[in-house]
């Protein structure tokens, strides 16, 4: 294997080497990190949470069968609770209890996202996806 030469002689790459490999079920994983990663991102602003989803819904069908379907189905889930639960709040914001709901709904994510992500290290799934807790 021969190394690419930049002008002044010194190696710039490896041709035919990657520090990864590209197989699918690395992809999927790596695929599950982003969204948990984007929704961390959705704590402080609302817009990469869309992305997310969207994410997890392309790649619920690549995921099928593996543990990493019960992270997708926990992560989408957890998007559309946590949309409504802020709707919600914003739309009651004029009265205290729209703020609690805020408040609430902020902390059920980063709930929601810790638990995942650990599963999601361990390479383990999630025992009930559905579960609201």
């Amino acid at each position: 294997m021969s190394d690419r030469r930049a002008p002044d002689g010194n190696a710039v790459t490896r041709r035919g080497q990657l520090p990864f490999r590209l197989s699918v079920p690395e992809n999927d994983k790596l695929a599950v990190h982003v969204i948990y990663a984007l929704y961390a991102a959705t704590i402080v602003l609302a817009i990469p949470g869309m992305f997310g989803v969207a994410l997890a819904y392309l790649k619920l069908g690549d995921v099928r069968g593996s543990y990493l379907d019960s992270h997708v189905q926990w992560q989408i889930r957890t998007f559309w609770i946590w949309l409504t639960l802020w709707l919600v709040g914003w739309l009651t914001a004029i009265v205290l209890i729209g703020w609690l709901v805020l408040g609430f709904a902020q902390l059920w994510l980063l709930y929601r996202i810790i638990k995942g992500w650990l599963l999601l290290a361990d390479e383990r799934p999630v025992e009930d996806p559905r579960a609201f807790f």
